[in-house]
């Protein structure tokens, strides 16, 4: 069966791996708002600074903006969803909800 040549070295690979790599590699993303067709996503454990992705259904769009500032730290997005994205950044509701986010996370 091709499930099972699939899996098997992967759970052999989990069960024989310590309990804290197995931990510490999960990545649980929540999504924050969507605006269009970008998702604005806050990844646990992830590297700092404290950061949020923007995502396009297509994959077209593909960011990281720091959460303090909305400074674009990778990826590349247009004119136009940027400013989107800026707009949706400069309510101090949604920076306290991202930075709540990403505090209960990391």
């Amino acid at each position: 069966m091709i499930e099972e040549k699939i899996l098997t070295p992967i759970l052999e690979y989990y069960m024989n791996a310590p309990f804290e790599k197995v931990i510490l590699n999960i990545q649980i993303k929540e999504l924050v708002d969507t605006i269009r067709n970008m998702r604005i996503i806050i990844y646990s454990n992830d590297h700092g600074p404290p950061h949020f992705h923007v995502v396009s259904k297509d994959n077209s769009i593909d960011a990281k903006f720091r959460i303090k500032d909305c400074v674009q730290i990778s990826g590349e997005i247009n004119s136009k969803d940027l400013k989107r994205i800026q707009a949706f950044h400069a309510d101090m509701k949604t920076q306290k909800v991202m930075e709540m986010i990403w505090n209960k996370r990391n």
